[in-house]
C-alpha cells in the first residue's frame, strides 16, 4: 500500500485529563514516523535517518521545557532537574555529566547512537497507554482514537491531523507543530508521506511554517547533514 496516503488518515475522539496521555514530541516523531498500514517505521526511511529524527526530537523536548538553550552551534544546560519522563531525565543525566556547554551537532550524533532503545522504549510506553497496539509479528499499529495532551495539559489532535490541518488549510501551527514540521523537513520525511504531485504544492507550505521554527532551528537543520552521508 502507498504510505503516502498517511498525512490524510484523521482520528476522532473525545480527550482525557489523565496524565499518562501528555505527549512528548519525541512520542509524536515517531507516530509520525510510522507506516500505518504496515506497522512499522517508514520503510522509505533509511534506520539511520529515523535514529536521527529521535535524536532531535529528544533534544526538542528539552527545547520545549526549558532544559536547554541552543544557538547556531552550542548546547547550554539551564535546568537539570528531574523532568519526570524517564527518556528525557536520561538525556539531562547524559549532559549533566559532559559539562555545561556543549556543541549541538556532538550531542545529536550522541544520542542517535542510543535512538534504537530509546524508539523501543517510546513504542513500548505507546503501548501501555493503548495508543499502539503491539501485534503478533512485531509490528506496532495505531489503536483507537483520541486527543492527547501537551505539557501543559491542553488538549490537541492527533499529530498527523494536526500537521494535515497546518499544511493543508493553513491553521496556525504552534511552535511546537513548527519544530515538527521543520525537523520533518530536514530529514527528508514529507517526500515519503504526501505524494508527489501534492508535494508540488506543499513544499511552499512546508518551507513558510518551517521558518517560523526559532527554537529548534540549530537543532533541526544539524540532524541532517551528519545522518544522510553516506545513506
Amino acid at each position: 500500500m502507498n504510505t503516502k496516503r498517511n498525512l490524510e488518515i484523521t482520528h476522532d475522539s473525545t480527550w482525557t485529563a489523565d496524565k499518562s496521555l501528555m505527549m512528548t514530541i519525541s512520542e509524536e516523531v515517531l507516530l509520525l514516523i510510522l507506516d500505518y498500514d504496515h506497522g512499522c517505521a517508514n520503510y522509505e526511511l533509511s534506520p539511520r535517518v529515523v535514529c536521527g529524527m529521535i535524536a532531535g526530537a529528544i533534544l526538542l523536548d528539552l527545547c520545549e521545557q526549558g532544559r536547554i538553550e541552543v544557538d547556531s552551534e552550542n548546547l547550554t544546560l539551564v535546568d537539570p532537574g528531574s523532568s519526570g519522563d524517564p527518556v528525557l531525565d536520561r538525556a539531562l543525566s547524559w549532559i549533566g555529566k559532559n559539562g555545561i556547554r556543549h556543541r549541538v551537532g556532538d550531542w545529536v550524533d550522541s544520542f542517535a547512537e542510543e535512538a534504537e532503545a530509546v524508539q523501543q522504549e517510546l513504542l513500548d510506553r505507546l503501548v501501555d497507554r493503548g495508543i499502539l497496539v503491539h501485534s503478533v509479528n512485531d509490528r506496532y499499529f495505531v489503536m483507537g482514537s483520541r486527543h492527547f495532551l501537551a505539557q501543559n495539559g491542553i488538549p490537541f489532535r492527533d499529530v498527523r491531523r494536526r500537521i494535515a490541518g497546518i499544511l493543508l488549510n493553513h491553521e496556525m501551527p504552534t511552535a511546537r507543530d513548527t519544530m515538527i514540521i521543520h525537523l520533518a523537513a530536514e530529514c527528508g520525511l514529507w517526500n515519503d508521506l504526501i505524494d508527489e504531485s501534492v508535494m508540488s504544492v506543499l513544499g511552499p507550505r512546508i518551507e513558510n511554517v518551517a521558518r517560523l521554527d526559532l527554537i529548534g532551528r540549530s537543532v533541526a537543520g544539524l540532524v541532517n547533514p551528519g545522518l544522510h552521508a553516506g545513506v
